[in-house]
């Protein structure tokens, strides 16, 4: 079987790689995303699948679940720092704000460590929108040969 890979990936190498290097994905969570995520996971909670209940409950809509931002994280890693020959050790995230369905986000990723001996790659991350930091986190990236 072949694997469909976007002609949008990067091809990184440690040597490519230096703190203070970035990279960004812009994105927007659909109401679509929100459904197919809602049936992948089982989580129905009303405060990501039902507006009204959202904004009774003093949000400005229906909250994006947290695991779609960390996806966002992932197509980062995978597509863009470092990209095709990573594979993330581990990730952390402390979600500050909540995204809301619609809402135009931007997942940036900043090298902080680049280790040659083990071949990790440390990057801080952060989540926004309208200017404002609604997450922060760091993951632990593996280049492969």
């Amino acid at each position: 079987m072949d694997t469909l890979v976007p002609d949008t990936v990067q091809v990184l190498t440690l040597a490519d790689l230096q703190e203070g290097q970035r990279a960004t994905v812009d994105f927007t969570v659909t109401p679509a995303q929100m459904q197919a995520f809602a049936e992948l996971s089982g989580d129905f909670n009303p405060l990501h699948t039902d507006d009204t209940f959202a904004r009774g409950k003093k949000f400005d809509g229906a909250v994006v679940y947290g695991a779609l931002l960390i996806a966002k994280v992932s197509q980062l890693i995978g597509m863009r720092l470092p990209g095709r020959d990573s594979v993330w050790a581990s990730i952390a995230m402390d979600f500050r704000k909540p995204l809301f369905v619609n809402q135009p986000a931007q997942v940036e990723g900043t090298v902080a460590e680049v280790s040659t001996s083990t071949g990790m790659v440390v990057l801080t991350l952060v989540v926004r929108a309208n200017g404002k930091t609604l997450a922060k986190g760091r993951a632990e990236v593996i280049l492969v040969a």
